[in-house]
């Protein structure tokens, strides 16, 4: 049995009737050279054979009574892959419209919390019959993107020829802990939270300290940190002065000033749509190559060009800056779970409202490193983790009011959207001998920010999910056409660019 750190439960506590928890991904295979490859059954045995390197799939949560702690994760003793591997299909002829319309449906539905925090769909039908794609649903609380990385890695092989066993690996379930084991558990932990309170004081003012070479914050960190009389102190003094077993998370700074509104920056209903496409990984390296930057600082540019056209297209572009919200993965290596997340964030400028597309991809590349510079001002493993003090039912409680009074809809938001660019491997992927040919992510919504994109690079291509609230981005696949158009914009200025300029030749002086 594992409790789960503040930033899980965080995910499992803003979940409303309209905003859910899980993130999802859409994996598009062909199975041509392999008959039953990524099929439904394939798919079970192939989880059954490696639920050892599958921890969250085992994983069922058991909640402390009346919200008073954090939840803990138990090996279900009920697992049922049955229950999580699921046959579903799109009617003919199969096309990226009708797959991403099922998708949405199943997205906006609920993880039901009595079982493992996952769903897999198996959906035939795609491209006339041709091609097979899964989609995946998975708890945040359960997994962050390095940890869902690590799972793809698990589940799917560089070998075209590997095929499952049909042989379930064993593996020990757990009992389902009583709610007085729970709460004998919880009084244990209310008894060392003050302790953990102080340390928790004591580390974030003496790194305040050392960011801002303040001798007062140091000394009012010394102060705090003085022993208490007795065995308490004792105590108290070691557990202060130790560095071993913390739980430590960077939590990310606000913007510092608020968003400008767009059509999707409102309260958003339970309903969703989804959208995808794929640009060559060429592209953006060859963009990346003339002007200089990042791959990220071209995914950053290509996503601000597609919400300037889209924001244009319906006569809603703001005079203010788009301002978005980019995940960013804080793993040390030294994590004593893979898979709890680890992450925070950092805020940029999209520069959507500069017209010329060199200088906002000029100004997106410095937002996005003034932005990192600051976030590595103060070290991730500097800050606790300040949510593991709030009770969960408090927590809850907090998102589902802000969501029915609709707060959302009375400010401004503090960021727009989330963007978020994930690597991913460059050689062909397989599953039962079906290949992999394309990977899109599926992000989360939450209120205020009724869109997201994400985009995953994967063998040659860079693949972008568009989620949104189906009523507040109703034609969202005309984002997919724009990004089109903005990535070929910036592919011709940067060949532009990276031509060598004609030498004239020096002609002799005449006499």
């Amino acid at each position: 049995m594992r409790q789960l750190n503040g930033i899980d439960a965080s995910f499992l506590n803003l979940e409303t009737p309209t905003t859910f928890g899980h993130v999802s991904s859409v994996t598009i295979y062909d199975p041509t050279d392999a008959p039953g490859g990524a099929g439904l059954e394939a798919t079970k045995e192939i989880i059954l054979e490696r639920i050892d390197q599958l921890t969250p799939f085992r994983r069922r949560l058991v909640e402390v009574p009346l919200g008073l702690d954090l939840p803990y994760w138990i090996e279900d003793p009920d697992f049922d892959i049955d229950f999580h591997v699921r046959h579903h299909a799109v009617p003919p002829p199969g096309t990226p419209q009708q797959l991403a319309e099922a998708v949405s449906r199943i997205i906006a539905r609920p993880l039901d919390r009595t079982r493992p925090l996952w769903e897999l769909y198996v959906i035939e039908g795609v491209d006339n019959g041709r091609l097979i794609a899964q989609l995946t649903k998975v708890h945040h609380a359960a997994v962050d993107g390095a940890a869902g990385a690590m799972m793809l890695a698990a589940l799917l092989d560089l070998d075209p020829a590997a095929r499952p066993t049909g042989r379930p690996l064993e593996w020990t379930p757990e009992d389902v802990p009583t709610d007085e084991e729970l709460l004998r558990i919880t009084a244990r932990e209310y008894l060392r939270r003050p302790e953990k309170m102080v340390r928790l004081s004591v580390r974030t003012t003496r790194e305040l300290a050392a960011a801002t070479r303040s001798g007062g914050l140091h000394a009012i960190a010394d102060l705090i940190a003085q022993p208490m009389p007795g065995p308490m102190g004792k105590m108290m003094r070691e557990r202060l002065r130790s560095q071993r077993g913390t739980d430590v998370d960077h939590p990310p700074a606000l913007p510092p000033t608020q968003a400008p509104r767009t059509p999707w920056n409102q309260a958003i209903s339970p309903h969703r749509r989804f959208a995808y496409t794929s640009v060559p990984l060429e592209d953006a390296k060859t963009v990346r190559r003339a002007f200089g930057c990042t791959f990220n600082d071209v995914v950053m540019a290509v996503c601000s060009g597609t919400l300037r056209r889209y924001l244009q297209l319906h006569d809603c572009l703001p005079d203010e800056s788009l301002v978005a919200m980019v995940p960013v993965s804080v793993r040390s290596g030294m994590e004593d779970d893979s898979f709890q997340n680890r992450v925070s964030a950092l805020f940029s400028d999209l520069a959507t409202n500069e017209a010329d597309p060199v200088k906002r991809l000029r100004r997106v590349q410095q937002a996005m490193t003034a932005a990192k510079d600051q976030f590595a001002a103060i070290p991730a493993e500097a800050l606790q983790d300040f949510t593991q003090f709030a009770p969960p039912a408090v927590a809850a409680r907090a998102m589902r009011m802000y969501s029915r009074l609709k707060i959302a809809d009375r400010m401004n938001p503090p960021f727009n959207l989330v963007i978020s660019n994930v690597p991913g491997p460059q050689v062909p992927l397989y599953s039962a001998g079906a290949q992999l040919q394309h990977f899109y992510p599926v992000s989360t919504l939450v209120d205020g920010q009724g869109l997201n994109m994400t985009v995953q690079s994967y063998n040659g291509n860079l693949d972008f999910g568009f989620v949104s609230d189906r009523d507040l981005v109703p034609d969202l696949w005309v984002m997919t056409d724009l990004l089109h158009e903005e990535m070929a914009d910036l592919v011709k200025v940067a060949t532009k660019a990276a031509k060598p300029k004609p030498v004239r030749k020096a002609t002799a002086a005449k006499r």
